[in-house]
């Protein structure tokens, strides 16, 4: 039996084009400029926003203490580090996938001795699928069943696709985004802990492990960074938010935590010290101005740590401004002793 050839109507082909392929929306310069688009959400004032932030650190660099922490805070409604503000607490899921129990248990204990009703808001999972094998599916139906406000993911390579993809960073990048598309349709803060290499970078950014697509795919980037005092500097870059960097200390007697202990230019103050305690050693007396010159520091940064050594008797002034060590046995235990004392 031969086939009745079917004439379908232009307009009718076009209505199932359109169906089947809706055609991007064209929006020009001059609309764009005059929409009042909507601010950024902040979970905690002028950290954490609703979107994907990646936080990346190297291995026992304490970067599940900060989550956890972090997750406290949000469930009890408590300033995070003791500075940035939260409107009221929140339901938080917490996937700890390199962890049990028995370790959350643990650490709960550690960052609050006294039990508190509020930690009902915080629900804790210990496995996922890894996103090539339906993760994204499974944390979306997940989200969908609960009123989160934050969820934080620890790691990201228990999620990522085991195996090699020709374009690597295209894969990361797909990955990512899928976290970062669930994050904006739910309308919650996503924090998705990484590592960074071992390689020293300028960047924050440039130190985090994988591709570029990693970085590319997500609104904000924390990189923890340790230093030589054992304290720890988090910097904060973010799409819609001012970069950040906040010193950080592992308070590990009463009460236990990371505590904030300086913040923008006042990070690495220790570090300064130090470079102008060495000058002095090779180069004395020397005025504050040419100190700033010989280290490229800022003139009044130089002068207000000159004041701070002076009144730790590390440095003295002569009679004509200028600054020089205390004898080397006295200089070196006093060095000691500031380097120990928070800015």
């Amino acid at each position: 039996m031969r086939r009745k050839d079917v004439t379908i109507h232009p307009d009718a082909l076009a209505v199932i084009r359109a169906d089947a392929e809706p055609e991007p929306q064209l929006l020009d310069g001059y609309t764009i400029y005059r929409t009042n688009y909507p601010a950024p959400v902040f979970l905690f004032e002028g950290l954490l926003a609703n979107g994907l932030t990646i936080l990346a650190g190297r291995p026992k660099s304490g970067k599940s203490w900060l989550t956890l922490q972090l997750a406290k805070d949000a469930a009890m409604a408590l300033p995070f580090l003791g500075r940035f503000g939260i409107a009221s607490a929140l339901k938080v899921l917490y996937c700890g996938l390199e962890e049990g129990e028995q370790r959350t248990h643990n650490r709960l204990w550690k960052l609050l001795p006294k039990i508190d009703i509020q930690l009902q808001n915080i629900r804790f999972r210990y496995t996922l699928k890894s996103l090539a094998d339906g993760g994204a599916a499974e944390l979306d139906h997940i989200l969908s069943s609960g009123n989160y406000g934050l969820v934080i993911i620890d790691t990201f390579l228990r999620l990522a696709k085991a195996g090699g993809s020709r374009d690597v960073m295209r894969s990361e990048y797909a990955e990512i985004a899928q976290l970062q598309e669930l994050a904006q349709r739910h309308k919650l803060a996503m924090l998705l802990v990484h590592h960074t290499r071992k390689m020293a970078a300028e960047s924050g950014l440039d130190t985090v492990a994988g591709t570029t697509g990693i970085t590319a795919a997500c609104d904000a980037v924390w990189t923890l960074r340790k230093q030589p005092n054992g304290e720890c500097v988090l910097e904060i870059t973010g799409r819609e938010m001012e970069e950040l960097t906040l010193g950080l200390k592992l308070q590990t007697g009463d009460p236990f935590g990371w505590q904030l202990t300086a913040e923008g230019a006042e990070v690495g103050m220790s570090e300064a010290r130090q470079e102008i305690v060495e000058l002095l050693k090779d180069d004395a007396p020397l005025a504050p101005a040419r100190i700033a010159g010989l280290l490229r520091k800022n003139a009044v940064t130089i002068r207000r740590l000159l004041q701070k050594l002076a009144a730790a008797d590390v440095v003295r002034k002569d009679s004509s401004g200028k600054y020089f060590l205390n004898s080397p046995h006295e200089q070196r235990e006093r060095v000691n002793n500031v380097n120990g004392v928070n800015e």
